[in-house]
């Protein structure tokens, strides 16, 4: 079932919003502990409403991290456009991946929709999964030089993340990790200019 778009009515889109901020603390758990109706009841929202927008908990979780993502890209560019040299680009890309990765490690069960969830090419949440990783290299892209530099720095958000799960690392040795990718990145992106 294709989900029906965000709606443009105040009430309705209340009613969108309220889910989303329920589904935040419903991310928090893995993914199989999601519920649409569990979310929607908790929401103070019918179940039907729920089920138009979000027809399964993966549809639910990736609007969500479509949102934070776009109030991080909103975030993004208004500190892109106070920078003045690289080494404040630097800081600020490594600010904007670190906050990446605090997502993805606080909500295990958006991370599971991201990296282990295996649809069809031709499914709509393909698409959806699409559109969420493209809005996240992009935004990583604006700081990093690119969108090339973006994916990558995103392909290591998400080995990092997946470490962590798995006990390879620590959160704080990742986040290491991670900032040191990002200094790299734009290290490199300098050497260009």
């Amino acid at each position: 079932m294709t989900p029906a778009p965000p709606p443009a009515t105040p009430r309705l889109a209340a009613r969108y919003n309220q889910l989303l901020d329920t589904a935040a603390r419903f991310a928090t758990r893995e993914y199989a502990d999601v519920d649409v109706t569990d979310v929607a009841s908790e929401a103070g929202v019918s179940s039907s409403t729920a089920y138009r927008y979000f027809p399964s908990a993966a549809h639910l979780l990736l609007a969500l991290h479509r949102r934070q993502l776009l109030e991080l890209r909103a975030r993004v560019e208004g500190r892109a456009n106070s920078v003045r040299t690289d080494e404040q680009r630097s800081r600020q890309l490594v600010g904007a991946a670190v906050e990446m990765f605090a997502m993805r490690i606080s909500q295990p069960a958006v991370n599971s929709c991201l990296d282990e969830l295996v649809v069809p090419v031709d499914h709509e949440l393909a698409g959806l999964i699409g559109e969420v990783d493209e809005l996240a290299w992009s935004t990583l892209g604006q700081l990093a030089g690119g969108s090339g530099r973006g994916k990558s720095i995103l392909h290591i958000i998400s080995g990092l993340v997946s470490a962590v799960r798995t006990g390879r690392l620590m959160p704080y040795e990742a986040e290491q990790q991670l900032k040191a990718a990002c200094e790299i990145v734009a290290r490199r992106r300098a050497v260009r200019h």
